[in-house]
C-alpha cells in the first residue's frame, strides 16, 4: 500500500475543506445556509478525483501555491534513502487495517440498526394519516414505510427504501419536525451522511476531516431547517428555534446513526444552526453574484490545475555535500512532461555540466550512482571511472540539434548532434529514453569527427530500379529549441532565449532526399540527363528547403546532368526539401511512408518512369 500516496490525497483533501472552512468563516452573517452547504460540492471534487488529476486549466492553483505532492514526494525519497521504506510500507498495512476495522465498525452500526428498524412495528393508522397530511400540506411526497420505536427523534434510515422512524413513547412530534424528516427524504440528505461516514473511513487517521465533515453535517440540517422555515414561514421561526433548543439540550436527542438523518445533534453544532435561523432572510443581490464569483474562483483554484504548470526549477548554488543533498533532491520532483522537455533539461545540463539539471532527467535504475558521482565530482575525486553520465565535448558547443525524435507512451530515442566552432568538428550522441514519473534520458553511444558534414542517418528509407537507374529515397526529422535560458548559449536558428522550459521544439522539420545512381553497362558520355522528381503525396505544404537545380514549369523538380557525371554508379542527389512546423505531430513517425515519383529523360526522350517508396529494397 502506497503510504505516500494516501498521504498526498489527505493532504489536498485537508487543504482544500480548510480553505473552504475560512470562507465560510468570512461570509458566515452574509449568505443563507443553501450557500453554507452547497459549497462543499467543491470539496467533494477534490475527494473524488484522482489528487494528481485537475482537470481545468486555471490562472490559479491552490496546488500551485502548495506544492504538496513535492513536498510529499521529498518525504518519500528521504525516507528511502534513509533505509526506511519497509517502515513506509509497514505504515501503508496499518493504514489498510485502520481504515478496514473502522469501516467494519460502521458497517456493523448500520447493519444493526437496519434490524432493529426492520423489526420496529409499523405505525397505525393515525399516525399514518398524521404524516400523510402534512406531506399533503407542503407539497412533498408521503413515505410508505412508516415505523415506530424508542427513539428521541424521528428520523429517515436507508437511501433506496427509505424508512420513517417515529418515537414511540412520547406522542406524535410536531409538524415542524416530521417536516424537517419528509425533506430529509425528499432531497436524499441520507446519501450525504453515506459520504460523509465514507470519506472518514479513507482519511481515518486525519482530525482534519473529522472536523470538516462534521461541519458538512451540522450544514446540511442547517440547510434543511432553512427549508423548513421557507415553507412553514418566517414567523414560525422563534419557535422552530425553541423546538431545536430543547433537543440540543438533550429533552429530545437521538445520536447520530450511519445512513440516516439527524435533526438533534450536539448543543455546540446547535448554536450554528439557531443563529442561521436567527439571520433567515434573503440574501440581497449583489452579495450573492460577489460571492457567486468568489465561489467560482474558490471552486477552480481547489479542483483546478495552473494554466501553465511549474516548468523548471532553480538550483541553489553548492558550496557543500549538504546543498548538494538538497539540490538533487528537489531536482528528483521535478518531472519531464515530455520527451522533447527531458531532451532540453539533458542538453542544459550537459552545457553547464550542472548536476542538479541532469538528476531531473536521470533513469530511477542510475540514480544511486550517479549520486556517488556527483559527491565524487564536488569533492574534485577522480571520476574516471564512473558511468558517463556527461558526454565529454572539447569545449563550447556552436549548437545542438536533435534529429528523428521517435517515442510512444512509455519509451523513445533520439539522436544528438553537437556542432563545435570551425573546423572541431561535431559529436553525436544516441539517446534512449523512458516515461517514469516524468520522461528520463540516458546516453546509450557517443561518436565524433574532427572535421566533415555530420549527416544524419535516415528514419525512413527504400529503393528501388528504373530501369538502369536506381532510385534511393530517404527521410529524417530534426527538431530545434530556440535557445537555452541561464546557458550563455542557444541552439540552431535563434536570436533569443527561450522563456521556461519548453514542452515541444519550437520547431521541427521534416527533410526528404532523393539520390540517382547509373548502374547500366551502356555509356552516357556526351549525352544529357534530364531527372524530374516530385512528391507523389504532395500536401500543399510550405517547402522549407531546395531541389538540386530547379524546377520545371509544373513545378517539378529539375536536375540537369552531363552523362559522363553518371558514370561510375556514385549516388547523386537530385532533391532535397524539408517541411517546418511549430506544432508537435506533424512530422514523420516509425511506420510513415514517404515516396518520389521520378522521370528520367536522356536527350529529351522518356525512357524510365515510376515510384518508389519507403519500405521498398
Amino acid at each position: 500500500m502506497d503510504i505516500w500516496g494516501i498521504l498526498e490525497y489527505t493532504a489536498s483533501v485537508t487543504v482544500i475543506g480548510l480553505l473552504i472552512w475560512g470562507m465560510k468563516l468570512l461570509f458566515y452573517d452574509k449568505l443563507d445556509a443553501r450557500w453554507h452547504y452547497f459549497i462543499w460540492l467543491v470539496l467533494l471534487v477534490r475527494v473524488i478525483v484522482p489528487v494528481r488529476f485537475r482537470p481545468v486549466p486555471t490562472p490559479l492553483s491552490v496546488f500551485q501555491e502548495l506544492p504538496i505532492g513535492e513536498w510529499v514526494e521529498m518525504g518519500r525519497i528521504v525516507a528511502e534513502k534513509r533505509g526506511h521504506g519497509g517502515l513506509s510500507g509497514l505504515l501503508g498495512w496499518s493504514y489498510l487495517w485502520g481504515a478496514g476495522l473502522l469501516g467494519a465498525f460502521y458497517l456493523g452500526l448500520w447493519t444493526v440498526l437496519r434490524v432493529q428498524v426492520a423489526l420496529a412495528p409499523r405505525a397505525d393508522g393515525a399516525a399514518r394519516e398524521y404524516v400523510e397530511g402534512i406531506a399533503g400540506k407542503y407539497g412533498l411526497k408521503g413515505c410508505r414505510d412508516i415505523r415506530v420505536r424508542r427513539t428521541g427523534t424521528p428520523y429517515v434510515c436507508g437511501l433506496v427504501h427509505p424508512v420513517l422512524v417515529l418515537p414511540g413513547d412520547a406522542g406524535l412530534p410536531e409538524e415542524q419536525v416530521v417536516l424537517h424528516e419528509l425533506l430529509h427524504r425528499e432531497y436524499r440528505d441520507v446519501l450525504v451522511n453515506i459520504a460523509v461516514h465514507a470519506v472518514r473511513v479513507v482519511n481515518w487517521f486525519n482530525p482534519f476531516v473529522w472536523f470538516l465533515t462534521a461541519v458538512v453535517l451540522n450544514d446540511s440540517e442547517a440547510l434543511c431547517d432553512q427549508r423548513v422555515l421557507e415553507r412553514c414561514g418566517g414567523d414560525s421561526a422563534r419557535a422552530y428555534g425553541a423546538l431545536l433548543i430543547a433537543m440540543g439540550e438533550g429533552q429530545k436527542r437521538n445520536p447520530g446513526r450511519i445512513g440516516t438523518s439527524n435533526m438533534a445533534g450536539s448543543y455546540r453544532n446547535m448554536k450554528t444552526r439557531i443563529r442561521r435561523i436567527r439571520d433567515f432572510r434573503r440574501v440581497p443581490g449583489k452579495i450573492g453574484v460577489a460571492t457567486l464569483c468568489i465561489t467560482l474562483m474558490l471552486s477552480v483554484s481547489a479542483i483546478g490545475s495552473a494554466a501553465e504548470d511549474t516548468e523548471g526549477f532553480e538550483v541553489p548554488e553548492i558550496h557543500s555535500e549538504k546543498d548538494l543533498e538538497r539540490a538533487l533532491l528537489y531536482a528528483r520532483c521535478y518531472h519531464a512532461h515530455t520527451p522533447q522537455e527531458a531532451i532540453w533539461i539533458f542538453l542544459r545540463s550537459c552545457e553547464e555540466e550542472n548536476m542538479a539539471y541532469r538528476m531531473a532527467v536521470m533513469p530511477e535504475a542510475e540514480i544511486s550512482g550517479y549520486e556517488d558521482f556527483a559527491v565524487k565530482r564536488l569533492l574534485g575525486q577522480d571520476t574516471e571511472a564512473c558511468p558517463a553520465y556527461f558526454p565529454k565535448k572539447p569545449g563550447p558547443v556552436k549548437d545542438y540539434r536533435v534529429y528523428n525524435l521517435v517515442h510512444d507512451e512509455t519509451t523513445g530515442s533520439a539522436t544528438v548532434c553537437a556542432t563545435f566552432p570551425e573546423r572541431e568538428g561535431w559529436a553525436q550522441w544516441r539517446l534512449e529514453l523512458i516515461c517514469e514519473d516524468g520522461w528520463k534520458v540516458w546516453l546509450t553511444e557517443e561518436s565524433r569527427a574532427a572535421k566533415g558534414e555530420y549527416a544524419p542517418e535516415p528514419l525512413l528509407e527504400g529503393s528501388g530500379r528504373l530501369g538502369a537507374f536506381r532510385i534511393e529515397v530517404s527521410a529524417y526529422k530534426e527538431g530545434v529549441f530556440r535557445g537555452m535560458d541561464g546557458g550563455g548559449f542557444f541552439l540552431y536558428r535563434s536570436d533569443q532565449a527561450q522563456e521556461g522550459w519548453p514542452r515541444y521544439f519550437s520547431m521541427e522539420y521534416k527533410w526528404r532526399r532523393v539520390q540517382v545512381s547509373y548502374l547500366g553497362e551502356e555509356s552516357l558520355e556526351g549525352r544529357r540527363v534530364k531527372i524530374l522528381t516530385r512528391d507523389p503525396d504532395r500536401e500543399g505544404e510550405e517547402t522549407a528547403g531546395h531541389s538540386v537545380t530547379g524546377q520545371d514549369s509544373q513545378g517539378n523538380s529539375c536536375s540537369m546532368f552531363d552523362g559522363q557525371e553518371l558514370m561510375g554508379g556514385a549516388p547523386r542527389e537530385v532533391y532535397g526539401c524539408g517541411n517546418g512546423f511549430s506544432q508537435p505531430g506533424y512530422c514523420w513517425k516509425e511506420g510513415d511512408r514517404v515516396g518520389v515519383s521520378v522521370q528520367i529523360y536522356i536527350d529529351g526522350e522518356l525512357i524510365e518512369e515510376g515510384e518508389v517508396w519507403s519500405g521498398e529494397l
